[in-house]
């Protein structure tokens, strides 16, 4: 069993594929987005759409294995005018005057925060086998306040189902759904051999931390917190690990 995109980690970027994976879906009003989506800092409301469709094609980008993006293709992919995209990110620091070109994951981080992005208390589950099962029927996460909100798993016998309260999705929803649900912790439970594909496609959805309960080493990526938890091992020390680690990050 294997972690692959629907397209075998070819991303093939449409404009309408990538605006229903952003952020900020365009059919809200300006009213409705401000109470759905606080802005964070001095971003105004046509920023922060603007700003959500730049990290949905950043965190694209960076699954393809891309580390540096020209503005000009930024500008390209999401339909804003070059011009424009170098306002946004020279406005607020992101660019020097003249530069044409930027790295993916620092740029993420900064806009990540900028969005407000940070939710510490959900995140994704790959693996719905045995270990998995435990962890969301809060066998073993009891012992913290985290929230398994969804979970992920290639075998098309388990994809659908309900385990507690949670259905089992196809991984290549894991994109999409982390656009709209902002989640920074990604877990993964998967049989030996798929946890560091899975981690590279956690990393790529743009997951901060990834706490991973396999015996495989991973190395998602400079800039990815890692927590790796054996049998037997604190469950709730490892938690409050990551969450110090999250925040650490947050205001550096």
């Amino acid at each position: 069993m294997e972690y692959k995109s629907s397209d075998s980690g070819n991303y093939a970027l449409h404009k309408s594929e990538f605006v229903s994976t952003a952020s900020f879906p365009g059919n809200l009003t300006d009213e409705a987005a401000e109470r759905l989506y606080p802005v964070s800092g001095s971003l105004e409301i046509s920023e922060f759409r603007r700003f959500g469709l730049y990290l949905s094609f950043l965190r694209l980008m960076r699954l393809r294995g891309r580390t540096d993006l020209s503005v000009d293709s930024i500008a390209a992919e999401t339909g804003i005018q070059c011009n424009q995209v170098e306002e946004d990110l020279m406005g607020h620091g992101l660019i020097l005057a003249g530069q044409k070109a930027v790295h993916i994951s620092s740029l993420m981080a900064v806009l990540e925060q900028m969005l407000g992005y940070c939710n510490e208390t959900e995140s994704f589950l790959a693996g719905a086998g045995k270990l998995g099962t435990s962890l969301l029927l809060k066998e073993n996460l009891g012992q913290t306040s985290l929230k398994i909100v969804a979970a992920f798993d290639t075998d098309y016998r388990k994809i659908g189902s309900l385990i507690g309260s949670i259905r089992v999705m196809s991984p290549d929803k894991i994109i999409p759904l982390a656009a709209r649900m902002h989640v920074s912790l990604g877990i993964i439970a998967t049989p030996a051999g798929e946890a560091s594909h899975v981690a590279d496609l956690l990393a790529g959805a743009g997951m901060k931390a990834i706490w991973n309960f396999t015996a495989e080493n991973i190395d998602p990526g400079p800039g990815i917190i890692v927590e790796q938890t054996r049998p037997g091992q604190d469950i709730a020390a490892a938690y409050e690990r990551i969450i110090h680690r999250l925040r650490s990050q947050a205001v550096h």
